[in-house]
C-alpha cells in the first residue's frame, strides 16, 4: 500500500508540472509551427528575409542638440601619415563642457572644408576655473583623399570663424 501511494503521488506531480498536454513539446501536433508565407524568385527558390530590428516606422532624423563653443584660440592643421589632423582650440564660459567633436558641414565648395566645433554644456552649475582650465582642445582626421581637393579649412563658433589655408 505504502509503495502505491508513492507511486500516485510522484505521478501526480509529473503530470501537474505539466501544465496543459496541449501546449506541451510532447504533442506530436506541436512539433512544427505555424504555416508562413515565403517569397519565391522566378526559378522557385526561396527568397530568405532577413528579421530586422529596426522601428516599422523608421528612425526618427538624427538631431544634434550640441552648442558650438563660445571662441576659438587657435586652428592648425598637421600632416600625419593618413592624411591630416585638423586641431582646435576653444574657450568656454565655465568648467565642466565634455563631448566636444569637429562636425563636419557640407557646402557648395568643393575645395572647402567647414567644420563646426560642437560641445555639450554641464547639466548643472559649475566654477568658473582660469582660463587655462577653460580651454577645450579637440581634433579630428581627414584621410588623404579628401584632404587631396581642399584648399581652406575653415572652424566656426558662437562667435567666428577661424580659417586655416594650405
Amino acid at each position: 500500500m505504502r509503495r502505491q501511494v508513492i507511486i500516485s503521488v510522484l505521478a501526480l506531480s509529473l503530470l501537474g508540472g505539466c501544465a496543459r498536454i496541449g501546449a506541451s513539446s510532447f504533442n506530436p501536433l506541436n512539433w512544427f509551427g505555424p504555416s508562413e508565407e515565403v517569397a519565391l524568385t522566378e526559378t522557385g527558390q526561396r527568397i530568405r528575409v532577413l528579421p530586422t530590428l529596426a522601428p516599422k516606422s523608421g528612425y526618427a532624423e538624427f538631431q544634434d542638440t550640441r552648442t558650438l563653443v563660445t571662441s576659438l584660440s587657435d586652428v592648425s592643421i598637421v600632416k600625419s601619415a593618413s592624411g591630416g589632423i585638423v586641431t582646435a582650440v576653444g574657450l568656454v564660459p565655465s568648467l565642466g563642457y565634455y563631448d566636444a567633436e569637429l562636425v563636419r558641414i557640407e557646402t557648395d565648395n568643393p575645395t572647402e572644408l567647414v567644420l563646426d566645433f560642437r560641445l555639450r554644456a554641464p547639466n548643472t552649475a559649475t566654477a568658473i576655473g582660469t582660463p587655462a582650465q577653460r580651454r577645450i582642445t579637440v581634433a579630428r582626421s581627414i584621410s588623404a583623399p579628401n584632404l587631396a581637393g581642399i584648399r581652406t579649412i575653415t572652424v566656426r563658433s558662437a562667435s567666428g570663424a577661424r580659417v586655416v589655408r594650405r
